[in-house]
């Protein structure tokens, strides 16, 4: 059977057999080969088996599909061929049957992140079943290499128990903070709740707790034998596996204890490490949000953090502060943030675009100038430098000023002084600079539109503003701000972002960063009838862009849709919904509970 072993992306290090001549590769829900990654299209590639050769088809993906690093069409692939898809790199492998060397592969369910190990290769006694359980042990090391949950890990753990070891029912135990010993079961027995709940006897588990392994067989009438394993880290228990047999003859023998107190063993070091992790994620969650909350900005990515490190240690000192990022990113809340947090949070902060002004006023903006100085300069005025004296001037867009008045202000953050256009004394300037472009600044000097001694000036503290994209989580944080804050300026009823207009806003490459956002979220509130925004209230520009990136909808999604907006127009009339849709209303029924309307 030939499979796909995952190089880099979602599910490294696990293999994903082609149990059909068919597979069909993308991030939709259905797909034979779930990948969910923002690079992968929702329909991307399809493998195909063709005439005893594998096939692999690009389907019009928006990343392009390379084997061996070529961009294809169509293309035949061979045993241990890379196949690129967007970021993700999966390896080929072909089976016995392939006409290739094959070789023991697992079976990944890369959509749930759930391993399920399937040996391939047949021994004979005693060495098929050595063989099979450390095939076991090493796919259960690549599971916790995987996945990034305990309910994740534990299911695969579950299910690979199962069938390895056949037996017939399982229930991992894991000890919460209060002491109680909180049952898993895979998830289609559903079962939560106390050990007893489950069905298993309390001092099987107290024993395993104690001495550690522990097989018995079933009272008299009930055939089959069970076992019992503690989950522990050193001498620490947190929990225990408890399996059963239900064949009379099927019993737990010594060295399938040995295989599950192995398990347990794993088990407990993956758990124990999962949930540090958690801790550690869910205190920088906390750090981060004091941080956007005390610097006045939202947002709790690992990319959002570094910026409010920055801030935090920049804001203190007298250094000036290069902000470079994309239109739209924020990076004048940046600044704001630095100033309001220095030693000068008491003196003026100054603001100037200067893309905003022309030429010939700039000078006279930044430096002042004497009355008849010009033509219209009927009075003294103070230039934005002595405006900002003794607190921080923010020049946005610095690149945009003219090489001639870049020379002047130059002198002006080396001197410590400025003159007035048509002055004749110089008035001494006490502030801190802060700058900031949207183009990178090494390209700027190189093309000749920002001074090299400038920005050798500028680039005293310099700190990269991320663009929307790029900040993983902030997109669905950003926009419920966005919307309380805005439904509260308008008083409209809007109370809500529905999960389908959020995910679509996730899917989006937001090219006007933060600022585009707000705008959007700010358009469909004002224009909304209902308190939820759904994806009607999405711009149509927005809904195609991500069309576009994600070519063509699963069918399933257009249908969901489609008796979504239906519903929605019959007020939630049924009847009346499955008349407009042409079916029947059981028809409609079992669809509303499939697709969780």
């Amino acid at each position: 059977m030939a499979g796909l072993l995952v190089k880099r992306g979602p599910g490294k290090g696990s293999v994903i057999q082609l149990h059909s001549g068919r597979a069909a590769i993308g991030r939709a829900p259905g797909s034979d080969v779930l990948l969910p990654d923002r690079t992968v299209s929702r329909e991307h590639a399809v493998l195909v088996r063709q005439d005893g050769a594998w096939y692999v088809q690009d389907v019009g993906s928006h990343n392009r599909v390379l084997v061996n690093g070529v961009p294809v069409v169509s293309s035949q692939v061979s045993h241990m061929d890379e196949i690129r898809l967007g970021s993700v790199v999966l390896t080929f492998l072909a089976g016995e049957s392939d006409g290739e060397g094959a070789v023991p592969v697992a079976e990944s369910r890369t959509s749930t992140e759930v391993m399920q190990v399937i040996p391939v290769g047949v021994a004979g006694g005693a060495r098929a079943q050595q063989n099979r359980r450390l095939n076991h042990l090493l796919a259960l090391g690549g599971l916790a290499s995987v996945v990034r949950t305990v309910p994740a890990l534990l299911e695969g753990v579950a299910q690979s128990l199962e069938s390895v070891l056949e037996v017939d029912r399982v229930v991992l135990m894991l000890c919460e903070p209060d002491g109680a010993l909180r049952p898993y079961l895979p998830a289609r027995h559903g079962l939560s709740g106390e050990a007893e709940d489950a069905g298993v006897p309390r001092s099987l588990v107290e024993r395993a707790l104690r001495e550690g392994p522990v097989g018995a067989r079933r009272r008299e009438g009930s055939p089959g034998s069970i076992a019992c394993v503690p989950v522990r880290v050193g001498s620490e228990n947190l929990g225990a596996i408890y399996c059963e047999k239900h064949g009379r003859q099927d019993t737990f023998g010594e060295e399938d204890l040995r295989h599950l107190f192995s398990i347990g063993v794993g088990l407990g070091l993956a758990v124990s490490s999962m949930r540090r992790q958690q801790k550690l994620a869910l205190r920088t969650r906390s750090l981060s949000r004091q941080l956007a909350e005390h610097y006045d900005m939202v947002g709790e990515s690992e990319a959002m953090s570094r910026v409010f490190r920055f801030i935090h240690r920049a804001a203190p000192t007298e250094a000036g502060v290069f902000i470079c990022g994309e239109s739209g990113t924020g990076k004048e809340m940046v600044a704001r943030a630095v100033h309001r947090h220095s030693r000068r949070s008491e003196g003026p902060l100054e603001v100037v675009n200067c893309a905003a002004i022309p030429p010939a006023l700039m000078e006279s903006a930044l430096f002042g100038h004497v009355e008849g100085a010009f033509t219209g300069a009927v009075a003294d005025r103070s230039g934005r430098f002595r405006l900002a004296h003794q607190g921080t001037l923010f020049l946005d867009e610095v690149v945009e000023l003219s090489l001639e008045c870049q020379a002047k202000m130059l002198r002006v953050l080396e001197g410590g002084r400025v003159r007035p256009v048509g002055g004749t004394s110089d008035q001494e300037v006490d502030v801190r600079l802060i700058a900031a472009t949207n183009r990178e600044p090494r390209a700027a000097v190189r093309e000749g539109r920002l001074r090299e001694d400038l920005f050798y000036r500028l680039d005293r503290l310099r700190v990269v503003v991320p663009p929307l994209r790029e900040r993983v989580g902030d997109v669905a944080l950003l926009a419920r701000h966005f919307l309380e804050k805005i439904s509260l300026q308008c008083k409209t009823p809007v109370q809500a972002l529905s999960p389908e207009a959020l995910s679509l806003f996730e899917s989006y490459d937001w090219p006007g960063n933060v600022r585009e956002l707000r705008n959007v979220v700010e358009r469909m509130v004002i224009m909304a009838e209902t308190p939820v925004l759904g994806l009607d209230h999405v711009p149509d520009d927005i809904r195609a862009a991500v069309r576009d990136r994600q070519g063509p909808p699963d069918l399933q999604q257009v249908e969901r849709e489609h008796i979504e907006r239906t519903l929605r127009y019959t007020d939630g009339n049924k009847k009346r919904a499955a008349e407009l849709l042409g079916i029947d209303r059981s028809t409609l029924y079992a669809k509303i509970t499939k697709y969780g309307l």
